[in-house]
């Protein structure tokens, strides 16, 4: 993925240069000290929850990018974040909920506009809701139950989250 990031990373982080060019297209390159700069995924860890009918929650956004969209919770992990613990302090921090049996489904690949196009490495788990009532908070304006016929395909927020819902489904089969 080609990123536009050398449009907003203009100074170098170790000497304080202007970056001069490219190594690669996701490296930039200082002119003067040689440090490079590695464009990597962001990871990010969500969830699935079934309600035990065959459901689905998914959470409207309230936030940019996709306001109004359909999303999975979930979030951006902390620098050295354990995925696992990331994602339970996201679903305290969304949903105000504790999860429990939390099980990897998958990576899913896709990018973020942060102000630049950003790849993400989507980390998602099917989990339960542990203890807490849901009440959406952060950037989560609701929340909704979806059968698998009702899934609103075209309102999802990232492309990535059409692959990882298809395998969520077959799984429920």
């Amino acid at each position: 993925m080609n990123s536009n990031a050398d449009k907003f990373f203009r100074f170098c982080p170790h000497c304080g240069r202007r970056y001069f060019g490219r190594q690669r297209p996701d490296v930039l390159v200082c002119g003067e000290c040689k440090f490079q700069f590695y464009q990597n995924s962001k990871p990010t860890a969500s969830a699935f929850f079934g309600d035990g009918k065959g459901r689905i929650m998914l959470v409207k956004r309230a936030i940019n990018p996709k306001k109004g969209w359909w999303d999975a919770p979930g979030g951006f992990l902390e620098n050295g974040e354990d995925p696992v613990r990331g994602l339970r302090r996201e679903m305290k921090e969304e949903l105000g909920v504790s999860i429990t049996d939390v099980d990897f489904l998958g990576v899913y690949m896709d990018t973020y506009l942060h102000g630049y196009k950003a790849a993400t490495l989507n980390i998602i788990y099917q989990a339960h809701i542990g203890s807490g009532a849901i009440k959406p908070m952060d950037d989560i304006s609701g929340f909704r139950w979806f059968a698998p016929r009702a899934i609103p395909w075209r309102r999802l927020a990232f492309r990535w989250l059409t692959p990882a819902l298809r395998d969520w489904v077959r799984l429920q089969k």
